[in-house]
């Protein structure tokens, strides 16, 4: 039994290094593909902390969150769908909130499509005296087939490379023999630009005197980056 074991080893090891081989001696080229583009979020989170400070205990939480729905409304937010309550324990560990704030404090994502929305949500919340208002990410809905169409473009760019090689040998570009991942990037959070934070001179106070700066999101980058072994013919 133990010799046919060893039998066996030995005969699995002679097909893969016959196998390698003949692959190794096929004439072959390798060459990268690489795809990119940029798209514009149309997915973004803004984070809201409600707590009492803000009004210095002029108003509770529960009359600001009330405030704060009533002007989402008005915005045209649907409070019901794209207003999420986050839990307490990742409230607790993003503002390092005192044993004795937690109990008057909430914070909730909102979830909004354009720049437009966003601004208007800053311009809203402030105006009820809601200032802990911050970009949490944003995202763009189509990132997945957008990824898939673009490793396919990288895909096309690596076979148009190996041609500009093969072409003035007069040779051809066979069968794909190998594909190999070498990267992509899916950058889903998006940077953002443009975002005044509480110390500068604020969107309420710029709309008061008839102008806003624009709020604008950097555009999310998606890419593809392969390697591909074509054959020869």
């Amino acid at each position: 039994m133990k010799q046919l074991t060893q039998i066996l080893i030995l005969f699995f090891s002679m097909t893969a290094t016959c196998q390698e081989k003949n692959f190794i001696d096929k004439p072959y080229l390798e060459v990268e593909g690489k795809s990119d583009t940029l798209v514009t979020p149309n997915r973004i989170y803004i984070d809201v902390l409600i707590t009492e400070k803000d009004t210095k205990g002029k108003k509770s939480v529960e009359d600001l969150e009330k405030e704060m729905f009533t002007k989402l409304q008005v915005i045209g937010i649907d409070v019901k769908k794209d207003v999420f309550m986050k839990d307490m324990l990742s409230t607790f560990k993003k503002y390092f909130l005192k044993s004795t704030d937690i109990q008057k404090s909430k914070s909730y994502s909102i979830l909004v499509f354009d720049a437009t929305q966003t601004t208007k949500v800053f311009i809203g919340l402030e105006e009820i005296g809601i200032s802990n208002v911050n970009i949490e990410k944003t995202e763009h809905s189509e990132s997945e087939k957008i990824q898939l169409k673009i490793n396919s473009k990288a895909i096309e760019n690596a076979k148009a490379t190996a041609e500009s090689y093969l072409n003035p040998l007069n040779q051809k570009v066979g069968k794909a023999i190998f594909i190999g991942h070498i990267n992509t990037t899916n950058m889903l959070q998006g940077n953002v630009s443009g975002v005044l934070i509480k110390g500068n001179r604020s969107l309420y106070e710029q709309e008061s005197k008839g102008y806003i700066s624009p709020i604008e999101f950097e555009k999310i980058k998606i890419s593809s980056n392969v390697g591909v072994r074509f054959s020869i013919d």
